[in-house]
């Protein structure tokens, strides 16, 4: 009686295309063609006035942005202004509704009162968590607008 040896290609095969399913599962498109990857974005579509420009205190900056919130439990957005790395003082901003998903938001910025003019050099944009007590993103913009009587 002869006895042969199989070797266990199909058992090799069967790992190999596991491993390579787990390696390339997290690699899908979507059906645009882009990759399916969550994201959380704000894109600042204009400002009026244009900058640089002077305004008296209390008049408003008008912002308008596209947002992209990857949490399912939504994501609030502020935008506001700084002046030589810190918030300006004086300040006032939209405050932030919970916000889900992609959309489109009209915001405004203004400083309120001061002895001095004050110089708005930046805008921080920050995306925090549906209750507000973490900050997923932070960015800035820069802009010139100066503030007086």
């Amino acid at each position: 009686m002869k006895t042969r040896c199989y070797p266990k290609i199909d058992l090799i095969g069967t790992v190999i295309a596991i491993i390579f399913l787990f390696v390339f599962n997290g690699c899908s498109k979507s059906d645009d063609g882009t990759s399916d990857i969550a994201v959380n974005k704000v894109t600042i579509k204009s400002k009026t006035p244009n900058t640089p420009a002077s305004l008296k205190f209390d008049e408003e900056v008008i912002l308008i942005y596209d947002y992209e919130i990857a949490d399912s439990n939504g994501g609030r957005i502020w935008v506001q202004p700084y002046t030589n790395g810190s918030i300006s003082p004086k300040y006032s901003y939209t405050s932030s509704p919970l916000l889900t998903g992609k959309g489109t938001r009209t915001v405004m910025i203004s400083i309120t009162s001061g002895d001095n003019a004050v110089v708005v050099d930046q805008l921080m944009v920050k995306i925090a968590s549906a209750d507000g007590k973490t900050t997923i993103s932070e960015s800035f913009e820069t802009v010139n607008y100066t503030f007086s009587n």
